[in-house]
C-alpha cells in the first residue's frame, strides 16, 4: 500500500492497532466491526484481513508537524473484573457513540511507563507515543459522535497523563470495595495468574506507595494493586472536576439508571426505556466478554458472597496489607463525586 498520511490520520477504517518495533501496524475496520470487537487487542474483529506496517518515525514526524489537537475522548478507567466491558458495550450505539475497548496500542504506552511512571518526568518519546495513540483514537465514523475508550488496568495507571494531554474530559473511575475486588480477582487459578502477571508487567514495586512486592502472596499483591489504583483515582478526581467515581455494585444493582447516567455524562443520547430494554435483553443475559455464554445476573450476589467466604484468609491478608500501607499513605473512606448514589466505603 502507498502510504497516505492524510488517510492514516483521518480515516477511521484504517485503525491504529499497535507499535511493532520501528513500525506501526494499521488494520482495516468498519463501524460494524467496531461493535463486533469486544476487545481491540488480538481478539479484534477485522472488516478485512489486510494489515499495513508504516515506519514509526515517519508517523511520529508527521504527527509532530500537524500538531497535537485535543482529541476530546471520554474514558472508563477501572480496576478489572468490575463490569467495565458490560458498561462499555451498553454505551456502544452506532450513529450516537463510538466505543473502543482496551486499545492495544495505548496499553503498550502504559506498560512502557509502568507503575512508577511520573507524568512530570515523562520522556519526550513517551509523550510522543501517547499523543499519537490519543490522536488515532479520536478518528470518528460519525463526526459528532462521542468517543468512549474503555481502558484496562495498565491504562488506568496513566489516567493522569491522559487527562493532562486531553484536559477537562468527562470520565468514569469504576472500582470495587477491597473485599469485593479481591473476591473477584482471586476466585480462580486463571484470575490469580492474572494478578501475578499484571503486577509483574506493570512493575508495581516501582510505585512508591507500594514498594517491594517480591515477598507478597498473590492475595497481598491483589490488595497492593487495588491500593495503587484507588490512590491514583483519588488524585485524578482532585485534578479533574469532570470525572465521576462509580462503585461497580451500583452498576450491577441499578443497571438501567447507571447506564443512563453514564450516557448523560458522555453526551450520548439514551432514553430510560432504551436502557431498560438493554437490561432486559441479551446483553445482560450473557457474559459481556463472551456473548455466546449465558449469564444469570440474579446469582451474582450469591456467587460473590460464596467467594468471599471461601477466600476469607486471602481477603484478610489483602486487608491487613492495605491497612498497614494506609497508615503511611492515607486512604480516603470513599471516592468523591459518585456518578450515582452516595459515596461507597472502600474498606
Amino acid at each position: 500500500m502507498t502510504i497516505d498520511l492524510d488517510r492514516l490520520f483521518t480515516d477511521p477504517t484504517l485503525m491504529f492497532y499497535g507499535f511493532e518495533g520501528d513500525h506501526a501496524r494499521f488494520v482495516t475496520m468498519s463501524r460494524n466491526s467496531f461493535t463486533q470487537s469486544i476487545f481491540f487487542d488480538r481478539r479484534i474483529k477485522l472488516a478485512e484481513p489486510q494489515a499495513y506496517r508504516v515506519p514509526l518515525d515517519l508517523l511520529l514526524r508527521s504527527h509532530a508537524e500537524r500538531g497535537f489537537v485535543s482529541p476530546k475522548l471520554h474514558f472508563i478507567h477501572h480496576v478489572a473484573q468490575c463490569g467495565s466491558t458490560l458498561l462499555a458495550r451498553a454505551l456502544d450505539l452506532p450513529e450516537r457513540s463510538q466505543v473502543v475497548r482496551e486499545p492495544f496500542h495505548l496499553r503498550q504506552v502504559a506498560i512502557h511507563g509502568g507503575a512508577g511512571f511520573e507524568s512530570a518526568y515523562a520522556e519526550a518519546d513517551w509523550r510522543a507515543m501517547l499523543g499519537l495513540s490519543l490522536t488515532m483514537l479520536a478518528k470518528r465514523f460519525v463526526p459528532t459522535a462521542p468517543v468512549v475508550v474503555k481502558g484496562n488496568v495498565p491504562i488506568s495507571m496513566i489516567a493522569d497523563a491522559i487527562g493532562e494531554a486531553d484536559p477537562g474530559q468527562a470520565g468514569i473511575l469504576l472500582h470495587f470495595p477491597l473485599d469485593d475486588y479481591c473476591a473477584a480477582v482471586l476466585r480462580s487459578d486463571n484470575h490469580r495468574a492474572w494478578v501475578e502477571s499484571v503486577t509483574s508487567e506493570l512493575r508495581l514495586n516501582q510505585d512508591p506507595m507500594v514498594g517491594d512486592i517480591d515477598g507478597l502472596s498473590t492475595a497481598e499483591k491483589a490488595g497492593a494493586l487495588w491500593f495503587s489504583l484507588v490512590k491514583r483515582y483519588d488524585r485524578y478526581l482532585s485534578a479533574n472536576a469532570a470525572l465521576r467515581s462509580l462503585d461497580a455494585n451500583r452498576l450491577f444493582d441499578s443497571p438501567a439508571g447507571t447506564i443512563v447516567e453514564s450516557a448523560k455524562l458522555f453526551g450520548i443520547a439514551l432514553s430510560d426505556s432504551e436502557a431498560k430494554a438493554m437490561v432486559d435483553g441479551p446483553l445482560f443475559a450473557t457474559y459481556a466478554k463472551s456473548p455466546d455464554q449465558p449469564y444469570d445476573p440474579s446469582l451474582r450476589v450469591e456467587r460473590r458472597e460464596e467467594a468471599k467466604r471461601d477466600l476469607k484468609a486471602d481477603l484478610d491478608a489483602a486487608r491487613a496489607w492495605v491497612e498497614k500501607q494506609a497508615s503511611a499513605f492515607t486512604l480516603p473512606d470513599s471516592l468523591a463525586r459518585p456518578l450515582v448514589g452516595d459515596p461507597a466505603a472502600l474498606l
